[in-house]
């Protein structure tokens, strides 16, 4: 802990231990008077989760860094995130540089899917925010004047409603006659729309335990799992075997040899010709589906189009020959 911080006990009930809780220095302790209304997807929640878990398990480290963007809507003072993405980084004599090239090329790709999408800011994890963290901030300000800052904290013990996470805002204070840029704190709430309050509803009753009623998809990947590594176990085996029997520590058995040679043989096939074109045939059959799915769906819509516009021009025309008949029928005098 470094001496910028600040220990703040909260007091708890009877009985309940006491938590110590880090204030930043680098949080401003006014009140927030912008009006600004964050409304948060699940979907961005998730998002921030898997890459934080993923990027864990890989390096193998209790706290990774991990940094992405937050995209969505703004109007007005009312600012919708409903995605995020990650971000290329590299850390140089201990500071965290983000990659503009790639950050760039991953907005583009991203408006062209989501042309209504904007770049409102970024998120990355721990407990507070940090002179690195405003570092990075300050980067983030090249592709958006006054981006958002959504900081997930993974080590905090939920035990209320309230989500570890917090929005911050960005301001600039005046300290001992210089400007400096310092996080304040800003209001959220949580929106979903219907088919993510099914997704959600979806992970939340998932159950790995035997003899409950669990996701379909997480039993498939689970028993895949479980089919790769005991291929992996079977072929470390077989590999130890033959560095045992090479070194004379193990006796040679040729029987065993022979099976391993003929289990070898069978796997230069995959590289054949007869498989490489029966794998594309099927591989285009696939693409074929999906773009006659695309295509039959576009037919449909459009032939909704055309419905509502005959209908539209029937009613308009049958509005103004009304107003025709009603002016033959009362001449004026």
């Amino acid at each position: 802990m470094t001496d910028t911080d600040i220990n703040m006990e909260i007091i708890t009930p009877e009985g309940e231990t006491p938590q110590q809780v880090i204030v930043s220095p680098l949080v401003s302790n006014a009140p927030n008077n912008s009006g600004l209304m964050v409304s948060l997807h699940p979907l961005t929640l998730l998002n921030i989760s898997d890459h934080f878990t993923r990027i864990k398990m890989q390096q193998q480290l209790q706290n990774p860094q991990v940094i992405g963007a937050l995209v969505g809507t703004q109007n007005g003072r009312d600012v919708e995130i409903t995605n995020s993405y990650e971000l290329d980084i590299t850390v140089i004599d201990g500071k965290v540089v983000i990659n503009h090239e790639y950050f760039l090329t991953k907005s583009e790709q991203f408006s062209q899917v989501f042309p209504k999408f904007d770049f409102l800011g970024w998120y990355t994890m721990g407990p507070y925010p940090t002179e690195a963290d405003i570092e990075i901030h300050k980067q983030m300000m090249k592709f958006n004047e006054s981006p958002l800052f959504l900081q997930m904290n993974p080590f905090e013990m939920v035990t209320s409603k309230n989500l570890p996470i917090t929005v911050y805002e960005s301001i600039i204070d005046i300290i001992d006659g210089q400007a400096h840029t310092l996080f304040i704190k800003s209001q959220y709430k949580i929106e979903t729309g219907e088919a993510e309050r099914i997704a959600v509803d979806h992970v939340a009753h998932t159950v790995l335990g035997e003899g409950g009623e669990g996701s379909s998809l997480i039993a498939h990947l689970t028993t895949q799992r479980n089919a790769i590594q005991m291929l992996h176990t079977r072929i470390k085996l077989l590999h130890q075997y033959l560095d045992l029997s090479n070194s004379k520590q193990a006796p040679v058995d040729h029987d065993i040899l022979r099976q391993i040679a003929a289990l070898c043989n069978r796997l230069p096939t995959i590289d054949s010709l007869d498989f490489k074109q029966e794998f594309l045939t099927e591989y285009n059959d696939v693409l074929l589906t999906s773009y006659l799915a695309t295509i039959t769906k576009g037919t449909n819509s459009i032939n909704e189009l055309v419905d509502k516009f005959n209908i539209a021009t029937s009613t308009s025309r049958q509005s103004g020959r009304g107003r025709h008949q009603t002016h033959q029928g009362f001449p004026n005098f």
